[in-house]
């Protein structure tokens, strides 16, 4: 559990549920989801995994909370159901992430780390949600949550990393997906290193 003067964070993961995450990305957000889930519960620190998506058609976005914040120990199971399918509407699911992890977190301070392979897109039939427009509303939101505290940093899977860089401000290139848990941890503990 956390040593004296470590300071208290806690870390909402916010996984890409698109079509486009099919295949061996998904296995590799899978277990790296896992090995991270066993080491923060380990250590008592707060975290939560979320899948997020966009239906097609729909004016829906789904946020499917994998494992919660107080979750139990069996939750680690629910990880093998995430699934990749449908479109995202990244902005939305940002303020979303913002709200939940203040609501449902008690650290101190708070992260969202967004783990996707390229920009957000979806068509709700009526309205198109595509770059620029798509990349431009993502990029106002993590701008409006990161100026009200919440540090966001974004992963990129594959060849993303150009499309993630005009989003977020901080962007951790993953071409090589056998690297992605060891990525992950250098993260949080680089976070963990720049408040003690």
């Amino acid at each position: 559990h956390y040593e004296q003067g470590t300071p208290e964070m806690s870390f909402l993961f916010m996984l890409d549920g698109s079509g486009s995450m099919w295949g061996p990305r998904r296995i590799a957000v899978i277990e790296s989801t896992v090995i991270l889930h066993e080491v923060l519960q380990s250590q008592g620190i707060e975290h939560a995994v979320v899948e997020h998506r966009a239906i097609y058609d729909e004016p829906l976005v789904e946020h499917n909370i994998l494992i919660g914040f107080n979750g139990s120990s069996t939750q680690k199971y629910n990880l093998m159901t995430f699934t990749a399918d449908e479109g995202t509407r990244e902005g939305l699911s940002l303020y979303w992430a913002e709200d939940h992890i203040n609501t449902n977190s008690t650290a101190e301070h708070k992260m969202i780390i967004v783990i996707s392979d390229g920009f957000p897109a979806h068509s709700d039939g009526y309205i198109d949600y595509f770059p620029p427009v798509s990349t431009m509303d993502t990029k106002n939101a993590a701008e409006k949550i990161i100026r009200r505290g919440t540090p966001i940093i974004a992963v990129a899977l594959g060849d993303c990393y150009d499309d993630l860089s005009a989003i977020y401000p901080r962007v951790v290139a993953c071409d090589d997906l056998t690297t992605l848990t060891g990525q992950l941890v250098k993260i949080i503990a680089e976070e963990f290193a720049a408040r003690r």
